[in-house]
C-alpha cells in the first residue's frame, strides 16, 4: 500500500503529466477533470506548484502553464543528453585502451552523477550505477570538476562540506585539499585511493565547455591494486587526458583562447 507522501508526489507527477504541447495551459476545473479530482483540491495543488515556481498562472485567464523551474530541468536534460552523445565514442576509446571501467559525470553544485559508463569485462572491476550521486569534493571524477572551479565556487563547496558531520572540525583536511586542487590544476587531472569506495582507485579530467567551464568529467576506475604502477598510472592519465580534452573542443572550449 502506497504511503500518503508517495499518493501525493505521484499526483504531482500526473498534474505535470496533463500538460501537453496540444495543451500548454489548463484550468483548475479542467485539470480537476483529467486528474479525477475535486476542483478545490485541484486548486490547492496548482497553486502550490505555482508557489515553487514549477507552474505559471496567467493573471487574465487563470489558467496554469509549465514555469521556470520546469525549463531549467530541461535545459539540464538537454545538456547531459548532448554531453553523452558526444562523449561515448571517445568513452568507447579510453576503454579499449585501457580495459577498465569508464565513466561520464555531470556536475551540479556540491555533487558529480554518473549519467554514462562502460564497464570493465574484468572479473574484479569498479562500476557505480548510473544514476548515483558522489559528493564532488571525494575522488578523482569529483576534484578534477572541483579544481577548475573559480575560487568563490570552491570556498562554497568547502564551506558545504564542513555541515557535515565527516567534516567538521578538519581544516587540516580542508588546507590538504585545497594544495591537491592545486597540483590537479597543473597536471589537468585527479588520481584518488579509496576516497569513495574501500579498494577502489581513478583516475579523472574534467570536461569544459565552450567559456571553460567544467560541467562535468570522465574518469577510469579499478581495484586499488591495478593502480599502484606507476606506469600504468601515467599511460592511462595521458589516454584519459588526450580524450576528454577532444570531447571538451566538440564542446567548443578552446584552451588557447582561456
Amino acid at each position: 500500500m502506497k504511503s500518503t507522501e508517495h499518493q501525493y508526489i505521484n499526483r504531482i507527477f500526473s498534474l505535470l503529466d496533463c500538460f501537453t504541447i496540444e495543451k500548454p495551459d489548463l484550468g483548475v476545473r479542467e485539470a480537476a477533470r483529467m486528474m479525477n479530482l475535486s476542483p478545490s483540491s485541484c486548486g490547492r495543488l496548482l497553486g502550490e506548484l505555482r508557489d515553487e515556481g514549477i507552474l505559471i498562472q496567467n493573471a487574465d485567464t487563470r489558467t496554469y502553464s509549465l514555469g521556470g523551474r520546469v525549463i531549467r530541468w530541461a535545459d539540464v536534460y538537454t545538456a547531459s543528453s548532448d554531453l553523452r552523445r558526444k562523449a561515448y565514442p571517445f568513452m568507447e576509446q579510453i576503454y579499449k585502451l585501457t580495459n577498465e571501467t569508464v565513466t561520464l559525470y555531470t556536475a551540479e553544485e556540491f555533487d558529480r552523477i554518473c549519467v554514462e559508463r562502460i564497464e570493465s569485462k574484468k572479473t574484479v572491476r569498479v562500476a557505480e550505477p548510473i544514476g548515483t550521486r558522489i559528493k564532488i569534493f571525494t575522488g578523482s571524477g569529483g576534484k578534477s570538476i572541483l579544481a577548475f572551479r573559480n575560487q568563490n565556487e570552491i570556498e562554497a563547496v568547502f564551506n558545504y562540506a564542513r555541515t557535515l558531520p565527516k567534516y567538521q572540525n578538519s581544516e587540516e583536511y580542508f588546507s590538504q585539499l585545497s594544495n591537491e586542487l592545486e597540483t590537479i590544476r597543473k597536471q589537468g587531472y585527479a588520481i584518488s585511493h579509496g576516497e569513495w569506495e574501500s579498494g577502489a582507485s581513478g583516475i579523472g579530467a574534467p570536461i569544459m565547455n565552450e567559456k571553460g567551464i567544467p560541467i562535468g568529467s570522465i574518469s577510469i576506475s579499478a581495484p586499488t591494486q591495478r593502480f599502484l604502477n606507476q606506469e600504468i598510472l601515467d599511460a592511462y592519465a595521458k589516454i584519459l587526458v588526450e580524450n576528454v580534452e577532444k570531447i571538451s573542443r566538440e564542446l567548443g572550449y578552446l584552451p588557447e583562447l582561456g
